[in-house]
């Protein structure tokens, strides 16, 4: 096994293939089917939701990666600058995201879920997890056609997909940690 692969199982291990943050973020999607199933697209709901749910989701995907023993970023080893790099390009999407707020609030949850489902194919490749694959790959793909195809209830249908496409996430993810603890 080269240098590389022991790293990243390694990596994998002391992170617990940051599977706090991928349960934070199905209660994000939760939160964004609610919020938008009960307030409708309303700019002033929307924008609540995204500053305080923004603010609340990544605390507590740290919290629950530490209540699952891991370190989600991988404090002191080689790889931990990969792992923080990789877990900040979301915020390169920001941008886009306030400016589709103010031009075109009903693309708002594909883009966030296209965004974010990216982000996680980097992730399936340094832990090794072909539920990051399945992840990023799915939620990219489903949000796309229910956009294409169902454009007027993608806003709501989008968050109910992302939803449970993260819980399968977490529950993926979950078997990938515990099988690395039998090895």
């Amino acid at each position: 096994m080269s240098d590389l692969d022991s790293l990243r199982l390694e990596v994998a291990r002391i992170t617990r293939r940051g599977i706090g943050m991928t349960a934070a973020a199905c209660l994000y999607w939760l939160s964004l089917t609610l919020v938008t199933a009960f307030t409708g697209l309303q700019p002033e709901a929307l924008a609540a939701f995204f500053v305080i749910a923004t603010a609340v989701v990544y605390p507590l995907g740290w919290l629950l990666d530490r209540w699952c023993g891991g370190d989600l970023f991988a404090r002191g080893h080689p790889l931990s600058g990969l792992v923080a790099m990789l877990a900040a390009t979301e915020a390169l999407g920001l941008p886009m995201m306030a400016l589709l707020f103010r031009d075109e609030p009903t693309l708002l949850a594909f883009a966030l879920a296209a965004m974010l489902g990216a982000h996680f194919v980097p992730f399936g490749w340094l832990y090794r997890s072909p539920a990051y694959y399945a992840l990023g790959i799915g939620t990219v793909v489903l949000s796309a056609l229910l956009q294409w195809y169902l454009p007027r209830q993608a806003p709501l249908l989008v968050p109910v997909a992302m939803t449970l496409c993260y819980a399968l996430a977490v529950v993926a993810v979950w078997r990938e940690v515990r099988a690395a603890e039998r090895e």
